[in-house]
């Protein structure tokens, strides 16, 4: 067929909504992912001061979320840090209270500075404290408040691209500013968090865990146990799964996190997978090395390891990183792959 013929051809096939998958795939390598994210690295005291400032621009009412989103260098302006999922550092000043709401959206909370602020979560609170892991899940109704004296910082990590992929992001705000406590602190830990669980048809109605705290002291001197008791994984050092004691699973539906101690002098091997991770430094300091590049990460600093990207971690003095990514969700649908190097 001549290209004036293929043109007509396809452009009427235009006019009634229809495309030729043939031009459309042709020169698409289908073989691997496209892997169009790339590695990012975000240092916190390069950020610190531009939150601060923002602290003194608008107030947690005012900006309902006083958030610097991450956003990955491919994708300007669409506060993705992953192809799945959005990241954000959020600031709540002392005396400050963030409004009261829910979403259909799961939300992750990692703290990285400062004590005094707490998360409420259906009526529960849970005390926020640097290295603290803290699970909002979907349409669960939250506020975050400081009670103490000085600023309080956390990373935010959400499902929120996953969920608008879908078409199905909702938001509601709350009649009352601050949701009312109505459990006791430690309620949540006392029924799920001592290797017990309560008659089943209780009051567990979430998809995402009921330990919705998960503590940076239990989680430390869980893994130093570990540590004492065998030797590093080549790729992942000493690493730990946060999961849904119900279960055994993820601890939410669509993202899994997970903390590793990686040792002093740590080499680790070269590593992919499909998910793009979030990694967070809460102690030590090391190298993210790539095909192409790397970053010098220090305490409190954000990197991503984007999909299919292989990347490896060098720690000479050893550190703790948190990480997160859309492994939940992929596995659930069979789409999950790794590839470690020997």
């Amino acid at each position: 067929m001549s290209d004036d013929k293929q043109a007509d051809f396809h452009k009427r096939l235009g006019a009634k909504n229809v495309g030729a998958l043939w031009v459309a795939r042709r020169g698409v390598d289908l073989t691997k992912p496209a892997a169009t994210g790339k590695p990012a690295h975000w240092a916190y005291e390069d950020l610190r001061p531009d939150i601060i400032e923002a602290g003194a621009i608008v107030t947690a009412e005012d900006a309902f979320r006083r958030v610097l989103a991450l956003e990955n260098p491919a994708w300007p302006g669409e506060m993705r840090v992953t192809n799945a999922l959005y990241a954000g550092i959020q600031l709540v000043r002392p005396g400050e209270t963030a409004p009261c709401h829910r979403h259909s959206q799961t939300a992750l909370r990692f703290v990285l500075e400062g004590t005094g602020a707490y998360t409420s979560v259906d009526g529960e609170r849970a005390p926020l404290a640097p290295g603290d892991f803290v699970i909002t899940p979907n349409w669960s109704w939250h506020d975050h408040i400081n009670e103490g004296d000085e600023d309080v910082t956390w990373l935010d990590v959400l499902d929120t691209p996953m969920v608008g992929f879908f078409d199905t992001v909702f938001r509601e705000f709350h009649n009352d500013f601050s949701h009312s406590i109505t459990k006791p602190d430690g309620y949540s830990p006392a029924q799920y968090g001592a290797n017990m669980a309560p008659e089943p048809g209780g009051d567990h109605a979430r998809a995402a865990s009921p330990v919705f705290r998960y503590g940076f002291d239990e989680t430390r001197a869980a893994l130093q146990r570990v540590a004492e008791g065998g030797d590093a994984h080549p790729v992942f050092g000493h690493k730990l799964h946060y999961i849904d004691p119900t279960d055994g699973g993820a601890a939410t539906p669509t993202m899994d996190a997970a903390m590793r101690l990686l040792p002093k002098g740590f080499k680790g091997n070269d590593y992919r997978a499909t998910d793009g991770l979030v990694y967070c430094a809460i102690e030590g300091a090391g190298r993210v090395i790539f095909d192409d590049h790397s970053f010098a990460f220090a305490e409190r600093d954000v990197f991503v390891a984007p999909g299919w990207h292989r990347h490896r971690i060098d720690c000479p003095g050893g550190a703790m990183l948190f990480s997160v990514s859309d492994r939940a969700a992929q596995q659930k649908l069979g789409l999950w792959r790794e590839e470690t190097s020997a």
